[in-house]
């Protein structure tokens, strides 16, 4: 298997050699080690399996079906600014799939399950009957720049789908 992704926030041109990564590996999980190491999400595991923050600040359950973030301030390396609004876009996308998960449908979200940017570092999630899965659900979900959304997603071009494949 041959990747390519480029990202180049001076415009350059698609590919070469200053702004190309190759990938050649034939293991089937190899979109885990790219996107883990190429993408944030709003929370990391920490050595002991212990939730830390990364693009979320804080976190807290305003009830058992309410969860608050604060997003951090951030910027991505295109130069575009992080806020809950792209939280929010990155959900979006995510749900509009079946199985956004290769791994497993224990990763994804509840179809109820909604997301609203309530101010520039707030969202709150509200899970209808509660999920004690969400935070661990977060880790896999992807928070990247519009940009990555408009020129490249998840979309494997020989099938037009983002399902189970990414």
């Amino acid at each position: 298997m041959d990747t390519h992704a480029t990202g180049d926030p001076g415009g350059g041109g698609a590919f070469g050699p200053h702004n190309t990564v190759t990938v050649v590996d034939p293991s089937p999980v190899n979109w885990l080690s790219i996107t883990w190491n190429t993408m944030e999400e709003a929370n990391r595991v920490d050595h002991e399996g212990i939730g830390q923050p990364s693009l979320a600040e804080s976190w807290r359950w305003l009830d058992g079906e309410t969860l608050e973030l604060t997003m951090r301030e951030a910027v991505y390396q295109d130069g575009e600014r992080f806020d809950a609004g792209m939280f929010k876009l990155g959900f979006d996308k995510v749900q509009e799939w079946t199985n956004p998960h290769p791994p497993g449908a224990f990763l994804n979200f509840a179809r109820d399950v909604t997301c609203e940017a309530v101010d520039d570092r707030t969202v709150r999630m509200r899970f209808p009957g509660g999920d004690s899965a969400a935070l661990m659900k977060l880790r896999g979900m992807h928070l990247p720049s519009t940009r990555f959304w408009n020129e490249w997603g998840f979309i494997d071009p020989k099938t037009g789908s983002a399902e189970g494949h990414w």
